[in-house]
């Protein structure tokens, strides 16, 4: 035992940089995660608004006046993408030709 592993060493220095990989990794895998419940992808509040390019008070209203799905679970409300799809759909107007 004539070699000990310490803040200066190679071997320290190579953990900490595998570690910080690690945290990084959990990070991204956490920031992209969507929850998932019998086998539905939910978004958050925040995804959906980026999603259909709305502000907090416009997806306020949509759930007020019920024309989107939600759930709440543990008190965070939650959309599901495939039915937040369907009322996509189901809304689309073609643009008209200004002629």
């Amino acid at each position: 035992m004539d070699k000990f592993i310490n803040y200066e060493s190679e071997e320290f220095k190579e953990l900490l940089g595998q570690v910080e990989s690690a945290f990084d990794d959990v990070a991204d895998v956490r920031e992209k995660h969507c929850p998932t419940l019998a086998d539905k992808r939910y978004l958050s509040g925040d995804e959906v608004m980026e999603y259909l390019h709305i502000s907090p008070r416009t997806l306020q209203t949509l759930r007020d006046k019920r024309m989107i799905c939600y759930t709440t679970i543990g008190g965070k409300i939650l959309y599901p993408e495939e039915e937040l799809i369907e009322v996509l759909h189901q809304n689309y107007r073609s643009p008209e030709l200004p002629f």
